[in-house]
């Protein structure tokens, strides 16, 4: 029909029309902007518009065998050979497509009728699709059997049948309806047709001509049997689109949400409670971690000033035995006696740094070489380090002193307790003591060792009294260092511990605030099984009551899947919450993130997001701490779907990569901006209002404890977090598996 010939030419000279097709949300920035006179549109948008001025002047007519029809449904169609599928009964478990979630002359209108069914088109369809093409396209996934039932508008089955794009008897309609004077096909409600309406800053007495030029129009008149565009009518009455509209609280129906701040203290007190309670545990964790690192940074200057003061030392002994060695030349047993120490305490030295710079060794490790490198340099037989179990003045040596490692021969222990047990009682023991025993033919020296400045360990050197020589001051400046690296390798080891420890508890934390954040999706999660338990026990317990013992037995088994049911999310719960002991162990990657996504599931589907994890395997074996894999994977997933639009999807992807498996987060959000990908890792850096922002900073400290390190970036769908770990040494052929 071409409306702008027959108005602008014959009706209306004094006005030049121009139709505009616009989408929705073009056309509704062009009404704001006062672009238009008048619209075409659906009877769901006029509703929409009226609150705003708007009134229609026209319905859109159609005509079949010539009936003229000023209204038009939705229609469910199937295969005609489906004879299970007969009635909204039978639809829950079956895939369905339609055009779009926001068309009114489809997927709405078959939506209201299934909600009076009792039916949820979110959860009781196997498959709910849209194509976004056109509804010819429903009919033809129909026919190539891509779905079950497909959601169209009235009128397309006849007009594909006159036109011989469908054959007879391959389609029919599930849940018919049958209405006076309306011949077409259907299976909801009528409603009324499209509408030609006036916007409110249009001149009136335009729209009146214009309203009488479209009625006046000449019917489009041809031989074929459905004409979908045949003319216009008087407006129709939109009772029924408003039923629809406020039915499926759509505009201008929409429930209003009012959030204050007493209705969020009355449901989130708790919640609120926790969180601060957390936040000054945390804050004070904080403050105790930087005291810890402060202390830790005065160890380390304290150790560099040693070693400056002993290099300080060696080249001004070096100096002063160089030139001794210029004035004692003729004496050269003297000379070659002084280089011979010099050389001596140059491989010892030499030796020692290698030591305590070597990264591949551990703090044992390294204890144990120093210990046998300071008993060849000391030609002594045997090298005992005890740990002193308290400071009292005269200590019994069997409860106090305990061997923490030794290098020789073993067997001079017990003499060396012995001597220590006879020379120990004199109170000023900090410096260098030797102990010369001629009945025994030994001699033993000893020198304490302090950890914050209290007697912690005793460095005890024994050797046969005849083979020794006294140590000389270079030696014992050598002794000094090396029980101040001891020491202060103590003081490290301890530090370290702590640390861990404290890690391990802001760990605990985030969990914990995580959970917080969770605790309504996971409330509404258990409730369920255990609201269906009271209702099963009480259905029971009214048949015993009645005298009915039918069925009590299914009731109760009922009863006790869904206690289980809660028992395994309360289970699941806790074991993600507890501090736990690091550790290095096998476990199962692909069960941990399917209780992870399982766990996340409440939220996921309050977000209307879909998870689902990629791999071809049934099982991986990994290598590491599978409490706080989980919480990476638990953070990663959570931001991802607090990042992703509603219906939005996240998938964790695994893939095998020769000796290990890279983990993949991705989210279909907008990503992340580039200016922020630089700080996003950083300690308390978080773009959520309420974010502690130290979930993506104990991500990266977790990956890189276990050698490994996080990444982000952004892709084509929205953004991705990857890591790798170690597969276990009995899934190293998972490699093969994946290559195949």
């Amino acid at each position: 029909m071409d409306l702008d010939r027959e108005l602008s030419l014959k009706k209306i000279p004094e006005h030049q029309f121009i139709i505009k097709p616009l989408g929705y949300e073009c056309l509704t920035n062009a009404i704001n902007k006062h672009q238009l006179n008048f619209i075409i549109t659906s009877p769901a948008h006029l509703v929409a518009l009226e609150s705003g001025g708007a009134k229609a002047l026209a319905t859109l007519q159609s005509q079949f065998q010539g009936l003229p029809l000023n209204s038009f449904g939705a229609v469910m169609i199937s295969l005609a050979q489906r004879t299970d599928l007969n009635d909204l009964t039978n639809l829950k478990n079956q895939s369905i497509i339609a055009r779009t979630p926001f068309e009114f002359g489809g997927f709405q209108m078959i939506k209201r009728e299934l909600l009076l069914s009792g039916i949820s088109p979110e959860k009781d369809f196997l498959e709910l699709r849209f194509t976004n093409g056109s509804q010819e396209n429903i009919v033809k996934h129909i026919l190539n059997e891509d779905s079950d039932i497909g959601i169209i508008r009235s009128g397309l089955l006849e007009q594909m049948l006159e036109e011989g794009k469908l054959l007879p008897n391959k389609i029919k309609v599930i849940h018919p309806k049958k209405t006076d004077n309306y011949p077409l096909l259907h299976s909801s409600l009528l409603y009324a047709e499209w509408q030609f309406v006036r916007l409110n800053d249009t001149d009136i007495s335009l729209a009146r001509q214009v309203s009488i030029a479209l009625r006046n129009m000449p019917k489009a008149m041809t031989e074929k049997t459905y004409q979908p565009h045949f003319g216009w009518a008087d407006p129709t009455g939109l009772a029924t689109v408003n039923g629809l509209l406020s039915a499926l609280k759509l505009p201008p129906y929409e429930p209003s949400v009012k959030i204050s701040i007493k209705r969020l203290i009355t449901e989130y007190g708790l919640v609120i409670g926790l969180i601060i309670a957390l936040f000054f545990v945390l804050a004070l964790s904080v403050l105790r971690f930087s005291h810890i690192n402060k202390k830790l940074q005065s160890s380390q200057k304290e150790l560099a000033k040693h070693r400056d003061n002993l290099e300080q030392k060696v080249k001004k002994r070096t100096q002063e035995l160089s030139h001794v060695n210029q004035q004692l030349e003729e004496d050269i047993k003297a000379r070659e006696s002084v280089e011979s120490t010099l050389r001596r305490s140059r491989s010892a030295l030499q030796g020692f740094y290698e030591i305590s710079i070597a990264s591949n060794y551990s703090h044992s490790d390294k204890l144990d070489q120093l210990l046998a490198l300071a008993r060849i340099h000391f030609q002594m037989d045997a090298t005992f380090l005890y740990k002193i179990e308290n400071n009292h003045r005269q200590p019994d040596i069997a409860s106090t002193w305990t061997l923490q490692s030794f290098d020789g021969d073993s067997t001079y222990e017990k003499e060396a307790v012995r001597c220590i047990q006879a020379n120990l009682l004199n109170p000023i023991y900090e410096q260098l003591q030797t102990y010369e025993n001629t009945q025994c033919n030994k001699r033993l020296h000893s020198l304490m060792i302090k950890v914050d400045k209290q007697p912690h360990r005793i460095l005890v050197f024994m050797g046969d009294l005849i083979n020794q020589s006294k140590l000389t001051e270079v030696d014992q400046e050598l002794l000094q260092l090396m029980t101040q690296w001891i020491g202060s390798a103590i003081e490290r080891q301890a530090i370290e511990q702590e640390s861990a420890i404290y890690r391990s508890q802001l760990g605990k934390v985030t969990r914990l605030f995580t959970v917080g954040e969770m605790a309504s999706g996971l409330a509404h999660e258990i409730n369920q099984p255990l609201t269906a338990a009271v209702n099963y026990i009480s259905g029971c317990l009214l048949r015993l009551k009645e005298g009915n013992s039918a069925n009590i037995e299914l009731g109760l088994n009922r009863s006790l899947e869904s206690l289980n049911r809660a028992t395994d999310i309360i289970r699941h719960l806790r074991e993600f919450v507890q501090t736990g002991v690091p550790r290095t162990e096998e476990f199962d990657l692909i069960e941990s993130i399917h209780q992870v996504l399982d766990l996340l599931s409440p939220e996921a589907r309050q977000n209307q997001t879909i998870l689902n994890l990629q791999t071809r395997q049934q099982s991986i074996n990994v290598t590491g701490d599978q409490v706080q894999i989980e919480q990476v994977i638990l953070n990663l997933v959570r931001n991802a779907i607090e990042a992703s639009p509603l219906k939005g999807q996240v998938s964790v992807h695994l893939e095998i990569m020769d000796s290990k498996v890279q983990i993949t987060v991705l989210d279909t959000g907008p990503g992340i901006h580039d200016e922020e990908m630089e700080t996003i890792f950083n300690a308390f850096h978080s773009s959520k209002p309420q974010g502690m922002g130290l979930g993506l900073a104990i991500c990266r400290s977790i990956i890189e404890a276990h050698s490994s390190t996080l990444k982000v970036q952004n892709n084509v769908q929205g953004c991705q977090f990857m890591f790798k770990l170690p597969l276990a040494a009995n899934d190293f052929n998972l490699n093969d598996v994946a290559e195949k």
